[in-house]
């Protein structure tokens, strides 16, 4: 576990933001005051997550001094990722926000990536999908720095992700997934790609913190841009379906209930 030391809030400038991150093994939380994180938390919570959630939640507003009430903007990471993280997530930051009658935004853990990567001319955020795969979105930056989507967001494996950014110069490959693909890289584009040394071309650009600051930060540009934080325009970006959703349809779910249906 990991608690970094806070400072309290007393900016005067800006919205106080908690944001919530819950897409991968690691759960991360920071409180902002505008686009100043001034305190982080993470933590591998294991099965226990939901349970813990609040307390966690709890310790890093009262080390910052600020309540529930206090908090101005909410936002969630949204995915992709872990499907029944981002569920638990998500749920959560609806209840803290409805608790607290206050507006919530989602910010997908691709966007966040890149955002924490750039600006540079193009970042491929790459985040991992289990079973070898990656998901993976490419993005410019706009005058301001933030994320630009120049394609939608992929699952594919590792390989096929460089091969669909292979005709691009000077791209920063970042997110969670960058530190295992770098075999790949060398074996499929060579000299092109050279860790250290942005101005030949490809760079990789390994997360340096949680992905909850990002998160904080990026919500903090889409409110004063006007975006709405309603609850309702909230939704979880899986990318691909569930493995429960893909038995379904292959007819090796529910077997059970058909048998019994069969029967009335």
């Amino acid at each position: 576990m990991e608690k970094e030391p806070v400072e309290k809030i007393i900016e005067p400038n800006g919205p106080v933001i908690f944001a919530l991150d819950t897409s991968s093994r690691v759960t991360s939380m920071a409180l902002a005051r505008g686009a100043r994180v001034v305190a982080s938390f993470s933590a591998e919570l294991d099965g226990k997550r939901s349970q813990r959630l609040w307390a966690e939640t709890g310790f890093l507003l009262k080390e910052a001094g600020v309540s529930i009430r206090d908090v101005e903007l909410f936002s969630v990471c949204v995915g992709p990722g872990g499907f029944t993280g981002l569920r638990v997530g998500i749920a959560a930051a609806k209840g803290f926000a409805a608790a607290a009658a206050r507006p919530i935004l989602g910010v997908t853990s691709l966007e966040a990536a890149a955002f924490a990567a750039g600006p540079a001319p193009m970042v491929c955020a790459m985040v991992g999908a289990y079973k070898g795969e990656v998901y993976w979105q490419l993005f410019a930056f706009d005058e301001a720095g933030v994320p630009v989507a120049q394609t939608s967001p992929a699952v594919t494996s590792p390989d096929k992700a460089i091969e669909c950014v292979a005709d691009l110069d000077d791209v920063v490959f970042a997110g969670d997934a960058v530190a295992s693909i770098t075999e790949a890289m060398d074996r499929m584009v060579g000299e092109r790609f050279d860790r250290e040394k942005e101005s030949r071309g490809w760079m990789v650009k390994p997360p340096e913190g949680v992905l909850a600051d990002p998160i904080a930060k990026l919500s903090f540009l889409k409110h004063a841009r006007g975006a709405s934080g309603d609850p309702r325009d909230l939704s979880a970006c899986y990318v691909r379906p569930a493995e429960a959703e893909i038995k379904l349809s292959l007819g090796l779910l529910g077997s059970k209930i058909r048998r019994e249906a069969g029967r009335g």
